[in-house]
């Protein structure tokens, strides 16, 4: 007993690779949280959408794990920003890595963050005054520290990005390849506020920010594990976030969910769905819909089976808001 507590601990505390996007969905473009089934989301903005340029045209790096697969994201307008949820990171460092190419690059901005509220590693790009590309970051501000190493238009880099939750400071890394270990000097390194939990990757759009390509997005807690691809299968629970509580009326809520690291085309590999004591459905799909009333409170687990055998398991709650209808103004 006392060593599989100590097993479910170190799990649970244990985060490794939690996140890799390599844009692959489909040979049709469009709107980016349209393709992406809900995986990706608006969190403000509402014209000018991120766009998911069509496979096969997916930005490279030899060594690169998410190198090569699917298409790309593009954007460079003043509207739309998105973002893209994975499981909640709350101690140590938080590494994201991105594929980007700049065609074009103004004053300055920045335009890519963790989380979808209270931004945090904030990376942007500016004009050297030759028209050549400087990178920069902010930890927790919209004032960026800008590197001094002139970068090309029209060029693919490997930014390496990251935010240390108790002492605020964000640092970057600009790889024309790939580096098994994480350089000593940085970019650029800003610090800034502490003790911010990281729960999303986000792209912005606003004035002066490049015209930017962005593919093979990856979240880590070590750079080992943004520079090796993990082979353990794994699912992750997109929407709804845990805890959420749903407005009164609600009568349906969507389980988002992607896998990784698994074909599901395999006889023996699916995903089942238990919602509560009802019976679990079987080889399950996402969206996956569980019908809701007011007042009704829902505990949703998802299975990964590979091989008929379960190797990996997440678990939803969520809520639906109820009305009190009162008779006077004395009772309200």
């Amino acid at each position: 007993i006392y060593f599989l507590l100590l097993t479910l601990i170190t799990a649970s505390v244990s985060y490794g690779q939690v996140l890799a996007e390599d844009f692959d969905y489909g040979v049709t473009g469009g709107d980016l949280t349209t393709v992406s089934g809900g995986a990706w989301v608006q969190h403000s903005g509402s014209t000018g959408p991120v766009a998911y340029v069509a496979a096969p045209t997916s930005l490279t790096m030899t060594g690169y794990p998410s190198s090569g697969v699917g298409g790309h994201a593009t954007y460079s307008g003043t509207s739309q920003d998105v973002n893209r949820s994975f499981a909640e990171i709350s101690t140590g460092t938080v590494y994201a890595s991105a594929l980007v190419n700049l065609s074009a690059v103004g004053s300055g901005n920045y335009f890519m963050h963790f989380n979808s509220g209270g931004f945090r590693a904030r990376v942007g790009a500016q004009d050297d005054g030759n028209g050549d590309i400087l990178f920069g970051i902010g930890s927790s501000s919209s004032t960026l520290t800008y590197g001094t190493t002139p970068y090309s238009l029209n060029t693919t880099y490997l930014l390496v990005f990251s935010y240390e939750i108790a002492t605020g400071i964000s640092n970057l890394h600009v790889l024309s390849a790939v580096t098994p270990t994480e350089p000593t000097m940085p970019e650029a390194t800003n610090t800034g506020s502490t003790g911010t939990s990281i729960s999303a990757i986000a792209f912005r759009q606003s004035s002066n920010i490049p015209a930017v390509a962005v593919d093979g997005v990856r979240v880590a807690t070590t750079w080992n594990e943004i520079m090796n691809n993990s082979t353990v299968p794994s699912i992750s629970i997109v929407t709804p976030s845990d805890g959420n509580v749903f407005n009164p009326g609600t009568t349906n809520v969507d389980i988002t969910f992607t896998t990784q690291n698994i074909d599901l085309m395999v006889a023996g590999n699916q995903v089942n769905i238990t919602v509560d004591a009802n019976a679990t459905d079987a080889d399950a799909t996402s969206p996956y819909g569980v019908t809701t009333t007011d007042g009704g409170m829902y505990n949703v687990t998802v299975e990964l089976l590979e091989n008929s055998t379960v190797v990996d398991t997440k678990m939803v709650s969520f809520s639906v808001s109820s009305i009190t209808q009162v008779a006077t103004i004395t009772d309200l």
